[in-house]
């Protein structure tokens, strides 16, 4: 499984664009709680990547209209360009981080993921299992 696909399986409704953003900052500075599989592609740029490719899929609830409380509004935010912005605004301005926030988040998406997984185990295993 990779970043990506754990994210959409942990969280199929979707997230706004602070939630998002909050999210991929958590990734990058804390990798608490993830399964160790999924490290390597929490990089700036797996990031990036990933939550550029979900922000394109419409996983984004809402416009991403505080994108400049994270200095991101030079790229669209299906752009690597813009979570680079993101991420890079934890090294420009104070307070950026809701850890509160990035922690729920990551606490809905691990259950939720979590769960998804040992269902597709039993579901591979057959009735008898």
């Amino acid at each position: 499984m990779d970043l990506h696909r754990y994210i959409q399986n942990g969280i199929p409704e979707g997230l706004r664009y602070n939630e998002a953003a909050q999210l991929c900052l958590r990734l990058y500075c804390s990798l608490d709680g993830l399964p160790e599989e999924l490290h390597a592609e929490c990089t700036k740029d797996g990031l990036a990547g990933v939550f550029s490719k979900l922000a394109s899929e419409g996983f984004l609830n809402d416009t991403p209209l505080t994108s400049s409380i994270y200095g991101a509004s030079l790229h669209g935010v299906c752009e690597k360009g813009h979570w680079i912005e993101v991420i890079a605004s934890i090294f420009k301005k104070e307070n950026i981080r809701d850890i509160t926030l990035g922690e729920t988040i990551v606490n809905r998406l691990t259950m939720r993921s979590n769960r998804s997984l040992r269902s597709l185990g039993s579901a591979k295993a057959g009735p008898l299992a």
